[in-house]
């Protein structure tokens, strides 16, 4: 799709993305004649014990490799030591351009698609029997990129350096918002979870019957646990402008031929 016809005109977006990382995307939708809602449905908090997590980087810089879960691990991590670093990989393509604009250095990164399955068929990951490897990312990560690195004999750590903390919403205010609303892009699986937790009963089949864009097949599973009607969409990147092109291919009365 070219850029000029992706358009969102009479389309109402919900973003449910922290609102420190939603101006870009919101930004995107409204230049492209859709409506934002915003809904920041958590925050993003640097972990409690920060001299713990300092000397763990500090011991870290002889390991082989860092590797990234998301642009927050990337900024908070730099506010607690600042680069050199050993060389680096990220999950996907917004985490490994937050990296390169902090080190001015290569990163390594999935070759066809984003998150942790596409990062470990990445081939520099094969052969890494006693490598040390550290990965750095938030409280409660998913343990699948651990478990693929020591399946290969390689030696790791997990470190967070941020949390996410929960916010409060009033009921009516949810009601209102998804009364308002035909699509909404949802961070996380935790994100999903939450918005459904706070939609009051009333309210609960026009959520289920929302379209969702989400970023991984593991929201998808848990949209589809929760309820939802429709399946998810999946932009091909997990991208602002992935998104803008997945919406506009899917708003009603728009031809998948254009």
């Amino acid at each position: 799709m070219h850029e000029q016809t992706a358009r969102l005109d009479g389309l109402t977006v919900l973003v449910a993305r922290p609102a420190d990382q939603a101006d870009a995307l919101c930004a995107l939708i409204e230049q492209a004649g859709g409506r934002v809602l915003r809904l920041p449905l958590f925050e993003i908090a640097p972990v409690a014990d920060l001299t713990a997590a300092v000397r763990r980087l500090q011991v870290a810089r002889s390991f082989d490799r860092w590797l990234f879960t998301s642009s927050n691990a990337v900024r908070h991590a730099a506010e607690l030591l600042l680069p050199p670093w050993p060389p680096l990989a990220a999950v996907g393509a917004v985490t490994a351009a937050a990296l390169a604009g902090l080190t001015g250095t290569s990163v390594l990164a999935p070759q066809d698609g984003d998150g942790a399955e596409a990062l470990l068929r990445h081939p520099a990951l094969r052969d890494i029997a006693g490598q040390r490897h550290l990965i750095v990312t938030g409280e409660q990560t998913l343990p699948l990129l651990e478990a693929g690195l020591r399946a290969r004999k390689a030696e790791v750590e997990v470190l967070a350096v941020y949390r996410r903390v929960a916010i409060d919403h009033a009921p009516e205010q949810i009601a209102e918002l998804l009364g308002q609303a035909n699509f909404a892009i949802i961070p996380s699986g935790e994100a999903l979870a939450r918005l459904a937790a706070l939609t009051p009963p009333a309210a609960q089949p026009r959520l289920q019957a929302l379209q969702l864009a989400v970023p991984s097949p593991r929201v998808v599973e848990t949209a589809r646990i929760l309820g939802f009607v429709h399946q998810p969409l999946l932009p091909q990147r997990v991208t602002d402008a992935a998104y803008l092109e997945v919406l506009s291919r899917h708003r009603p009365g728009h031809s998948l031929n254009a």
